[in-house]
């Protein structure tokens, strides 16, 4: 039961003495209500069929040949179905041959809550040191795009996508001809009218788009049916390898944040939250941004597609040069600055947002779902990492060295006079307001990343922890429609 139905059962109390005068009133009014939401329940069931329809729908790429979905596999927890491009790239495939993304696929699973961009300061989330600038909101890593909708105009019209350009610019109007001759233009119809392909191009092309948005805001998308869900409904038990790495996921006993201290604190928490009340949904993401100080990807092909001739609007011009800024690259333009606030044009003051190379903190939610077990899954915003146990391995071990040296990645030069060799390469951008406990305290002091403490049994068990929150342990949650309510809209 959520807060707002319990404050109006709460008050159902005090207008009591009410009920038995307005009881004809009520019954005559319901009887209209009724429909009413039925029609409302069975416009937005269509709506999210629809787009679910649109999503799977290959022909509205150049060449035909890719969907969304081509991109974000439900068996892949909606990320790149392509265990091989996963292994050797990170990044994904687009519809054009050797055209590929800068960064790795996100999931769109429970997306429907991502707060409306653009990115917002926030001063007051309790994993933040007083005073520390957070920014949430916002679809994407750097969070370019407010809304559902609006994200979804941008895979049409990347060049290293769907590729729908022209005349060196996007092209919805070629988006639209394509769905006009699809498969999916008869229940396109049905949904939006039979003449809604009369309608100018930017309306069809938003309505294509809300459509898209409807689905990934559907139950399909967001179903709450994990062995973790299942625990906390009391259905299920966890494993002790599953308990002990929820323990050191919350560094508390029970799990909740109100809950006694455990021997150690992982600090997955801190960004990657949970709710200790079953009537809100735990996402296990708090819709920040952080920069962990991951390495680059060597071997993303982006750096070497640099002929601006053969992909004109998709190129990379800074070849081997080029590093992804992430909100940095975002949030300095909206104020008038050069990308990170570097070079020409910027006010001197380096990374005073703390943006630079910070991405969204994607939910750990399916972070395991796979088709088969060998599959492979690619980590980070830039897909360097492989598997989870790299992922828990690097945030336990970023900041040491093989010899168990503990190094400042704010000093001039972190490596210079140390004895072992680091266990990471650098950050791919090292920027000293940004990245997270640069210094390598321990998390008993309050690090987030690089010097956990962890045994290499404590990370295997954080991955068995993980890997209970993969969906489908169940068929329905009956919370679910309930958390979708609110982000559902009309």
């Amino acid at each position: 039961m959520s807060r707002s139905v319990r404050a109006v059962l709460g008050t159902s109390v005090v207008l009591g003495a009410l009920v038995t005068a307005a009881a004809a009133q009520g019954a005559s009014a319901a009887r209209f209500a009724q429909p009413a939401a039925a029609a409302a329940d069975s416009s937005r069931a269509a709506m999210q069929d629809l787009g679910r329809q649109l999503f799977f729908d290959t022909t509205l790429s150049q060449p035909v040949g890719q969907s969304c979905a081509s991109c974000h596999a439900p068996a892949a927890g909606f990320r790149f179905p392509d265990s091989k491009v996963n292994q050797v790239f990170g990044v994904a495939t687009g519809a054009v041959a050797n055209r590929v993304t800068a960064r790795s696929v996100p999931t769109v699973m429970y997306s429907a809550f991502i707060p409306k961009g653009p990115p917002f300061a926030h001063l007051q989330l309790a994993a933040a040191p007083p005073g520390e600038l957070l920014f949430i909101g916002g679809m994407f890593w750097d969070g370019h795009a407010a809304t559902l909708e609006e994200q979804a105009t941008f895979p049409f019209q990347n060049p290293n996508e769907m590729n729908n350009v022209a005349h060196g610019m996007g092209s919805p109007e070629q988006v639209v001809r394509k769905l006009a001759a699809s498969p999916s233009a008869e229940p396109f119809r049905r949904v939006f009218g039979v003449h809604v392909f009369g309608l100018p191009t930017h309306a069809i092309f938003a309505d294509l788009c809300k459509a898209l948005a409807a689905y990934e805001r559907s139950e399909e998308l967001s179903p709450f049916t994990s062995k973790f869900d299942a625990y906390l409904m009391g259905r299920a038990t966890l494993t002790p390898e599953e308990l002990d790495g929820l323990r050191l996921f919350t560094g508390t006993v029970d799990g909740k944040s109100s809950g006694e201290p455990w021997v150690k604190n992982a600090q997955c928490a801190a960004c990657h939250g949970l709710e200790d009340d079953m009537s809100l949904p735990s996402l296990f993401t708090r819709e920040c941004y952080a920069n962990i100080g991951t390495p680059r990807n060597p071997t993303n092909p982006f750096y070497f597609m640099t002929d601006p001739a053969s992909n004109p609007l998709g190129f990379n011009p800074d070849g081997l040069d080029f590093v992804d800024l992430g909100l940095g690259d975002f949030l300095y333009p909206l104020n008038e600055l050069p990308p990170g606030n570097e070079g020409p044009g910027s006010d001197g003051n380096g990374d005073w947002l703390a943006a630079n190379g910070s991405v969204k903190v994607p939910t750990v939610r399916n972070v395991d779902l796979r088709p088969s077990p060998d599959f492979v899954k690619p980590y980070m915003h830039n897909g360097v990492f492989k598997s989870l146990k790299e992922v828990v391995h690097f945030y336990n071990t970023r900041n040491l060295t093989d010899a168990g040296e503990v190094f400042d990645l704010t000093a001039p030069d972190p490596y210079a006079g140390l004895l072992g060799t680091p266990l990471w390469p650098p950050p791919e951008v090292n920027s000293p307001t940004a990245v997270a406990n640069a210094q390598g305290f321990p998390a008993i002091e309050g690090g987030l990343v690089g010097n956990l403490g962890l045994t290499d049994e404590e990370e295997d068990h954080l991955v068995a922890f993980m890997q209970a929150l993969t969906d489908g342990w169940f068929p329905k949650n009956p919370h679910a429609a309930e958390f979708l309510a609110a982000v559902q809209g009309p």
